[in-house]
């Protein structure tokens, strides 16, 4: 180490402010690794293509544990069919700024996010895909995907539901034994709503009347309803707060119209009231999906419940901590004439997402 020391003293001493090239050859591993783990995740992967090195730093154990491993802000992801199949729109809720996300090209159709890992669809096949370390796999699939396909991250890999052309049929897809297996469902409602994931178990919510259709991930059992529903729903959705907490999104009213808009957690065996919304905001939801509920679809993002409809491109916040609502933003690279086919999804950047 003096030695390189001494050759870098010189150096500057000459005016220079760059370190011999032949010295980077020289320079112990740990030292190397500690001095590219200060440079920007995105730098790190522009220079994958120009040498062996750091082609493989993404995939080394011992860089990847001087990385932080959500390099990047949490983020609301929009997919449109009408974008760039380049770049989509993220948005950051703690910093309210909108930024962009490069994918690779031909894979246009995003079917789901968890952590930091997208799905996307391509023909008869699937693409995982970790947008950080630019690593993917293709999956084969038994039947073509739909866009109610869902990838659920486990403690032990993932999980993948594909909704069959049967309504009483499901593919499942475990990563662990890598490969696809059919399972008997009951008849679940074909929407953009994805199934929470819960204490090893995916939440559906099933036609009217509502109820809650439990499956057990690693016994590919069907459960009984932990806990019934409250009544005068005009529609349910079910969402989880990553894996720790339960919640149900609803509109109470009669004969299938919303008076009011609701959101329970699960708290020892019942549904307790945790926010509703005010009734200027109400109107306003009201008059978005004409009560069409068909269109609306909930997801939880960094304890964040949203509300989205697939025809409107605002969506509606509610903050579980405060307990307040505010709409967001429009994105501004839409376009005014662009009336349908938005589809927002929670994405998590995570470098050590395995696909």
């Amino acid at each position: 180490m003096q030695k390189y020391k001494m050759k870098l003293k010189h150096k500057h001493k000459q005016g220079h402010e760059t370190m011999e090239p032949k010295l980077w050859s020289q320079l112990p591993e740990d030292l190397l690794y500690r001095i590219l783990s200060l440079l920007p995740i995105q730098s790190l992967i522009s220079l994958r293509p120009t040498c062996k090195l750091f082609h493989s730093l993404l995939f080394n154990p011992s860089f990847l544990s001087l990385l932080s491993p959500s390099p990047s802000p949490p983020s609301l992801l929009l997919s449109h069919p009408q974008f760039s199949p380049h770049h989509l729109p993220l948005f950051s809720p703690s910093s309210d700024i909108w930024r962009s996300l490069s994918i690779p090209p031909s894979h246009p159709h995003l079917l789901s996010s968890s952590s930091g890992i997208l799905l996307f669809s391509s023909s008869f096949s699937l693409l995982l895909l970790n947008p950080l370390t630019l690593s993917s796999r293709f999956l084969s699939c038994p039947c073509p995907p739909s866009l109610y396909s869902t990838l659920v991250l486990t403690s032990n890999g993932y999980t993948i539901i594909l909704p069959s052309p049967n309504p009483n049929l499901l593919f499942l897809y475990n990563s662990q034994s890598m490969s696809w297996s059919s399972l008997r469902s009951p008849a679940l409602p074909h929407s953009p709503q994805k199934p929470a994931f819960f204490d090893g178990c995916l939440y559906f919510t099933t036609h009217e009347p509502f109820s809650i259709a439990r499956l057990c991930l690693s016994s590919r059992d069907w459960l009984p309803s932990p806990i019934d529903l409250p009544g005068d729903l005009a529609f349910a959705r079910i969402v989880s707060s990553d894996g720790k907490g339960l919640f149900l999104v609803g509109g109470v009213g009669q004969d299938g119209i919303s008076r009011s808009l609701k959101v329970w957690e699960m708290v020892q065996g019942g549904w307790e009231e945790v926010g509703r919304l005010p009734d200027m905001m109400m109107r306003k939801f009201v008059s978005v999906c004409y009560h069409n509920y068909s269109h609306v679809y909930c997801l939880c993002h960094e304890g964040i419940i949203c509300v989205c409809c697939t025809t409107w491109p605002e969506v509606l916040f509610f903050k579980v901590v405060r307990g307040t609502w505010h709409w967001l933003p429009r994105c501004p690279s839409l376009q005014e004439k662009w009336s349908c086919g938005f589809r927002w999804f929670s994405f998590v950047p995570d470098l050590f997402a395995m696909v």
